[in-house]
């Protein structure tokens, strides 16, 4: 919970983003050795791994918080998910950061290529840009118990707008085709924005379902994939060989994100996480309800 749960989510998300580092380098180093079949072979071979290994995991949820197998039962805890005003808007700013960040995974390899002509350096390009989510998602780990979730994020979020908005007047001086060096000063400058804010969101989402967790994660997982694909296609689809329709994704869907979290805190940012929860337990006592906070 609260700084505890931002940083195992950094961890968690931190190994997670090695995939971009490695993959296309086993990719070449399986199609060198073999059939380019033997790719998709490898991959049911990580399946059947990880399906054997997940029967050795324990079960994590306390026991009174367990809810039978049915569609009613799911139903209700998905009704209590969305109903949660914290947990949907942080859920749906997440959406709209995932949404630019799938567009960036899409059309990197067409930007560096055509726009840039450095195809034959993307694959270092763009693990090294993995690479900075990765040690931006292990340096949150280390400081968010230090300045806290909700100020951590908002603040990370303030300053990612502001690069988004400088890398989008920047294109559109050099009409969508700024220098190399000053692109990827940008993306590493939002990607490592997004390796500080997408674990404290999920934290911050997280934080009023611990009696449903199982139900919320896979509820706000579905959704950011989703939509945030479909998002992310738009911006694909949009592509017009320059960097420009990338630069306004991130700063247009940024300012979504910063308009859910705005609607979610109704206009406090910046409160550290205990004062956030003794307000809401105020305010609850103050209607007649009873709560727990977790």
């Amino acid at each position: 919970e609260g700084e505890r749960m931002s940083r195992a989510m950094s961890f968690v998300m931190a190994v997670f983003i090695l995939i971009p580092v490695v993959a296309p380098a086993l990719g070449a180093g399986i199609a060198a050795v073999a059939s380019w079949r033997w790719i998709f072979g490898t991959c049911v071979l990580a399946v059947a791994i990880m399906a054997v290994w997940s029967r050795r995991l324990p079960e994590t949820l306390k026991e009174e918080h367990r809810r039978e197998l049915q569609f009613a039962r799911l139903l209700e805890a998905a009704r209590i998910v969305v109903s949660n005003r914290r947990t949907v808007a942080y859920a749906l700013a997440m959406t709209s950061l995932y949404g630019v960040l799938t567009a960036y995974l899409g059309s990197a390899e067409i930007i560096f290529t055509e726009v840039f002509d450095a195809s034959a350096e993307f694959p270092f390009l763009f693990g090294g840009l993995a690479a900075v989510m990765g040690v931006g998602m292990l340096a949150n780990a280390r400081v968010v118990g230090r300045v806290g979730v909700r100020r951590l994020a908002h603040l990370t979020l303030v300053v990612y707008l502001g690069i988004a908005g400088a890398l989008t007047l920047l294109s559109v001086l050099t009409g969508g085709r700024p220098p190399l060096w000053a692109f990827m000063l940008g993306l590493a400058g939002m990607l490592a924005g997004h390796a500080l804010v997408i674990p404290n969101f999920n934290t911050i989402a997280m934080q009023p379902m611990a009696a449903v967790a199982g139900t919320a994660s896979s509820v706000i997982g579905a959704v950011q994939i989703a939509v945030g694909a479909l998002l992310g296609a738009v911006i694909d689809r949009s592509f017009d060989g320059t960097v420009t329709p990338l630069a306004v994704g991130f700063l247009v869907l940024g300012v979504v994100a910063l308009g859910f979290v705005v609607f979610a805190e109704r206009g406090r940012l910046f409160e550290p996480l205990a004062v956030v929860e003794a307000r809401t337990a105020a305010e609850a006592q103050a209607r007649g309800e009873a709560i727990e906070i977790h």
